[in-house]
């Protein structure tokens, strides 16, 4: 009998389609990893954005109680009255301001009068909402909703939904009690 000296080529074959798979099944891996870490990026984005504009609320809580502090989901933030960071301002002004700033973070088509310099449009398709919470008067006592909507996929998708079922359109809510 002879004795086998070496690998087939069949052998050599199936070893290189095995390690292709896996290769294969790693790259995929990895492209699920970077997709979920935008995702977190932009979630991390929107909490930041959010406390931020809770903060000024804190700061500012008579204009919260007089309901200066609202804008309807999905709407675009009016400009701001003046430079509330080099002027001084009224609770209302201020609150416009704030509204202003924040909508200009979020939104790459915010107005630029009266506002400082800083990053805008952080994420894509941004828009927000400040309300009361659902089927209550906005009085001293209710629970006001900070909303950060984006188009995480940026697929074009637009609303203001924010349900499980919405897998383009993510939404950050936040409460704030004056």
């Amino acid at each position: 009998m002879k004795q086998q000296a070496g690998l087939t080529l069949i052998e050599v074959l199936i070893a290189v389609l095995v390690l292709a798979i896996g290769l294969l099944g790693i790259a995929g891996l990895q492209s699920s990893v970077l997709a979920n870490n935008l995702i977190s990026y932009q979630y991390t984005q929107a909490a930041t954005l959010a406390e931020g504009m809770i903060e000024r609320m804190r700061a500012n809580r008579q204009a919260v109680l007089e309901g200066a502090y609202a804008l309807a989901p999905g709407a675009r933030a009016p400009e701001a009255p003046a430079n509330c960071s080099s002027a001084a301002c009224s609770p209302a002004q201020q609150a416009a301001w704030d509204i202003a700033v924040l909508y200009a973070q979020v939104a790459a088509d915010a107005s630029e009068t009266n506002l400082p310099t800083g990053p805008r449009g952080i994420l894509p398709g941004g828009r927000i909402g400040i309300t009361c919470e659902t089927g209550v008067n906005c009085n001293e006592t209710a629970i006001r909703l900070i909303t950060i909507y984006w188009d995480a996929n940026r697929t074009g998708a637009t609303g203001t939904e924010c349900t499980e079922d919405s897998a383009q359109l993510r939404c950050f809510r936040l409460p704030y009690i004056p």
